[in-house]
């Protein structure tokens, strides 16, 4: 009886095939077993049930949104795809995705440098810089600027007795040269050597009116294309007056025109153009250019300062010596608008110029690029306070210009002795006590003996000698006269010619090598010289000058009626309107100076 009892009993608890199968189901699985999705809910399909069958939850994955782009089709980008048909994005994602990486690289490269290519950069422009050097002095011509000029000019006489001696002189002043009668030949007093009487140099201003200008023309050998050739340069300086801004009314060394100068001197530029202007009766009341002439002076005696120097904001870079240069050439042509106007706002601009000049002459009696060095006990002994004869010619004219305009005054002509004495230290004394000397230095220098002929420098002195009282027939003057002539004649590159050939450089002699370089600067001043000589040396030098210089006048292009610096000595340093001023001078010599010594003869 106890045994099928504990039969039972096991086979009671013994699990069925469906327990089984379920009991060695997975954890998870059967966590996750449901009938009808739910745990607690049967299954109405007993056949189902009732075979085993188990229903898992298929787990769904969310959606992606899609995202628009470049790429997407369907995402409209702007407005390229409300006007364009065609499939742009998908045929530029068949490219991106058909294209090596490299090509991708390079094109993403290439619009970086468009872009840049597309930024504009501001260029920040920097002064330039200015160095100032102090050399000892040298034989030859002039070289770097030493002294930068302070703003005051020291006080080399009394400012206030110069203003009364300007004032109340004792000798009437000309209130219109053109009464002043022209006197045929002046003879000074050679044995006391005294300065002319400015009564008779103020007469020397007379022959640029209207009616003065064609008689002396003829008379002293110039021509119709002589005439023309003035009135293009003329133009052409018009042409290159600035017309607005902070400058109008002035001119510029280094353009607009093509071959300026190496440094800016408004000064300088604008005195070399009033000049030339002048010479052919401009004034700021008549002329073909008077207004022209009229807003250079207005703009230029604002820039006036009470030392008597012109210091336009332009110039603040200039050298000293290239200051220096300006002043004496714009006194010339101050005193010039002066004597021909009359006109008081002129006059007392030109006074205080000319105590400016008095003030910056040397102890030695000439002028260089800097005011006297001095301290409480005086004049200093230094190589500063040597003058040299190419700025001294400048100064000496301006002093001369200052008498033809009736300012006269016993301070200017204590400075022509003080002149003339310097001009005889830089004479070149010949070793032959029999032979006449030959010509004249730039400068003294003690330390070195050896002096060397220089044609601009020695027709500098000539001219200044001239004016000082020395007469044409004196042996000096024209032994000087003739070497001038011989070494440095107006002869241009291309007009070297003999037989229609031009002359191989090589065959030119040594000493005449200078023939082949244009001298402008020294042609200037030789014109002068052999104009107040007359004679057989005017009509000489007026024979080639009447003839060359029309015919190397540039003739067309925006260069017209200019001459070109090429191959020019000083070319460099001061460019076209430097030599064209300079031409378009020496082309109204026949009546822009009367003739110290009578009217020139005809050639």
């Amino acid at each position: 009886m106890t045994e099928p009892r504990r039969k039972s009993s096991r086979s009671s608890k013994q699990p069925s095939a469906a327990q089984r199968a379920s009991a060695t189901a997975p954890t998870e699985s059967k966590t996750r077993s449901l009938a009808g999705r739910l745990p607690w809910t049967k299954s109405k399909n007993k056949s189902q049930s009732s075979q085993g069958v188990v229903v898992t939850e298929a787990r769904e994955r969310p959606q992606e949104k899609k995202q628009g782009g470049l790429f997407d089709p369907d995402a409209p980008l702007g407005p390229l795809d409300f006007f364009l048909s065609f499939q742009w994005r998908n045929a530029l994602r068949k490219i991106l995705h058909d294209s090596p990486a490299w090509s991708v690289s390079l094109g993403l490269h290439a619009l970086i440098l468009v872009a840049l290519l597309l930024v504009s950069v501001r260029v920040v422009s920097q002064k330039p810089l200015s160095l100032t050097l102090e050399f000892a002095p040298q034989p030859g011509p002039p070289g770097i600027p030493a002294v930068v000029l302070p703003a005051d000019a020291p006080n080399r006489a009394d400012s206030e007795n110069v203003v009364q001696e300007l004032a109340v002189s004792e000798k009437d002043p000309v209130k219109d040269p053109a009464a002043v009668p022209v006197m045929n030949r002046l003879v000074p007093n050679q044995e006391s050597g005294a300065v002319r009487s400015a009564r008779v140099v103020g007469s020397l201003l007379t022959g640029r009116q209207e009616g003065q200008r064609r008689n002396l023309l003829a008379a002293g050998g110039g021509t119709d294309q002589t005439e023309q050739a003035v009135q293009r340069a003329l133009a052409w300086i018009v042409r290159q007056q600035t017309d607005r801004g902070a400058y109008a009314g002035l001119w510029s060394l280094r353009g607009p025109y093509p071959d300026g100068g190496s440094e800016e001197n408004r000064v300088a530029a604008t005195a070399m153009a009033l000049l030339a202007l002048q010479g052919a009766g401009n004034t700021p009341t008549t002329g073909d250019h008077n207004k022209v002439v009229r807003d250079a002076w207005e703009s230029l005696i604002k820039t006036q300062t009470d030392a008597g120097n012109f210091a336009p904001a332009s110039d603040e870079h200039t050298s000293s010596a290239g200051r220096m240069y300006g002043h004496g050439q714009i006194t010339i042509a101050l005193c010039e608008a002066y004597g021909l106007t009359q006109d008081p706002k002129l006059e007392q601009a030109a006074q205080a110029a000319i105590r400016y000049a008095l003030a910056a002459q040397l102890p030695d009696g000439g002028w260089r690029y800097h005011l006297p060095d001095r301290d409480e006990n005086g004049f200093l002994e230094s190589w500063k306070n040597r003058g040299d004869l190419s700025m001294t010619g400048w100064f000496l004219l301006a002093l001369k210009t200052a008498e033809m305009a009736g300012l006269q005054s016993p301070a200017i002509e204590d400075s022509f002795e003080q002149v003339d004495g310097f001009l005889d230290q830089l004479r070149i004394v010949s070793d032959d006590p029999e032979s006449v000397d030959l010509g004249y230095d730039y400068q003294f220098n003690p330390l070195n003996p050896v002096r060397k002929f220089q044609p601009a420098i020695s027709a500098e002195a000539i001219l200044g000698k001239l004016f000082l009282g020395t007469t044409p027939d004196d042996p000096h003057v024209r032994a000087v006269v003739d070497r001038l002539r011989v070494e440095s004649p107006i002869a241009f590159p291309e007009s070297l010619r003999k037989g229609g050939r031009a002359v191989e450089f090589a065959a030119i002699d040594a000493r005449g090598m200078n023939h082949a370089v244009k001298n402008i600067y020294a042609w200037y001043y030789i014109t002068q010289v052999c104009h107040h000589v007359g004679g057989q040396a005017w009509r000489e030098w007026n024979s080639d000058m009447c003839t060359l210089l029309p015919e190397n006048q540039e003739s067309g292009g925006f260069d017209r009626g200019s001459w070109s610096p090429a191959h020019d000595l000083y070319g460099v340093k001061g460019g076209r309107l430097f030599t064209t001023a300079l031409c378009a001078c020496m082309l109204e010599t026949y009546y822009r100076h009367l003739s110290l010594y009578g009217v020139a003869e005809k050639n």
